[in-house]
């Protein structure tokens, strides 16, 4: 664990744009536990992977001219494989991967998203014509489903702001009943669920029922950028829509995404890796519930949800001042557990919520 050097907190009680992508980091002569990042696995910071980047920038720099092709077609076998795709593409980033894929669909295409969705879908989204439904009303998403003739259902696997799964089952029967298109949001499950991370999509073996699939290398995986796999004429069609946008994707970020890859796939390393952390999970989580924390989180990505935002706000500040760094959105604070949180940070961060939260009247012990 390196200190870190930048100055954080330039104002008292001020929460901080951006710290450092370790589970921990040493600030001022003290210890800060950091749960703000989704590297669950502890990859991003992988000697192995880094080893990967600067073994390719040195061979052939930042932006070759050769052997791409050949990297290029090992990651998508590597990945067909993974994810039972026939064909897929490889984005810079979640925005523009988003922009090509629903550039497929007509004016007329209305497209559904959950209101927990990943909020860069939402972002590009927006200049569509969207229906928002809620998860837990299924009779609500099917009246609405009947309205239309041409649409499209984002199903997620973890919402990112509530942490738990979403029913998918129940969804995708829906959506085929109502001949939807089905795409799967991988963004926050890619790498996290299912059998060595393949997804949710794995995790409820619905592999003959999506249509499309989107996920990222940057969350869990330690990589750069997304994909989007599907049909071979459905990726042709985005192919044929955004151009030479995929070729900006450098080879050292695809060699790296290969590598994280790799890592997971190793059985033996990523079970014991999973064990520990979905066990870290479950007791963290078991354990606000006990001293009266509202969440519903199931999975690493912990969220407890508050009265309002300035209960939330004046939380999050006080858990900074207690040397516990957490993301904050309206009502709700997140927590992302790492592989690299030992149970005595998990209780250090525990105790601490014990403490502010009878100190704000929050919980009662």
């Amino acid at each position: 664990m390196k200190p870190f050097q930048v100055h954080l907190f330039s104002e008292e009680g001020k929460i901080p744009e951006s710290v450092p992508p370790e589970p921990s980091f040493v600030y001022g002569n003290k210890r800060y536990l950091n749960f703000l990042h989704f590297d669950c696995l502890h990859l991003k910071n992988s000697e192995f992977l880094r080893e990967t980047a600067r073994t390719n920038i040195e061979a052939r720099g930042i932006v070759p001219t050769d052997a791409r092709a050949e990297i290029m077609a090992n990651l998508q076998d590597f990945m067909l494989e993974v994810k039972r795709l026939e064909s897929l593409l490889f984005f810079p980033d979640e925005i523009s991967m988003t922009f090509a894929l629903i550039s497929i669909f007509g004016p007329r295409t209305t497209f559904f998203i959950d209101y927990e969705t990943s909020p860069s879908l939402m972002n590009v989204l927006q200049y569509r014509h969207i229906e928002y439904y809620d998860f837990h009303d299924i009779d609500q998403l099917e009246k609405r489903l009947d309205a239309y003739s041409e649409k499209v259902m984002f199903i997620d696997g973890i919402y990112e702001w509530l942490g738990n799964i979403a029913p998918v089952n129940n969804l995708v029967k829906l959506a085929k009943e109502k001949e939807c298109i089905i795409i799967a949001n991988e963004l926050n499950s890619f790498g996290l669920l299912g059998r060595e991370g393949r997804g949710f999509v794995d995790l409820c073996n619905a592999y003959e029922d999506i249509n499309i699939d989107i996920g990222s290398f940057s969350r869990y995986l330690g990589g750069f950028g997304c994909y989007v796999g599907a049909k071979k004429y459905l990726i042709n069609k985005i192919r044929e829509n955004v151009g030479h946008i995929t070729d900006f994707v450098p080879q050292f970020m695809l060699a790296v995404n290969l590598a994280g890859l790799e890592i997971i796939k190793d059985r033996t390393k990523s079970k014991e890796v999973y064990n520990k952390l979905w066990k870290n999970s479950r007791y963290f989580i078991t354990n606000l519930k006990q001293m009266g924390f509202e969440t519903v989180s199931e999975t690493p990505l912990v969220v407890v949800s508050f009265s309002n935002n300035e209960e939330a706000g004046e939380f999050t500040r006080r858990l900074i001042d207690e040397q516990v760094i957490v993301s904050q959105k309206k009502e709700r604070i997140r927590l992302c557990l790492s592989v690299e949180h030992s149970k005595e940070d998990l209780d250090f961060c525990l105790h601490k919520f014990e403490v502010i939260g009878n100190a704000l009247g929050i919980v009662k012990t």
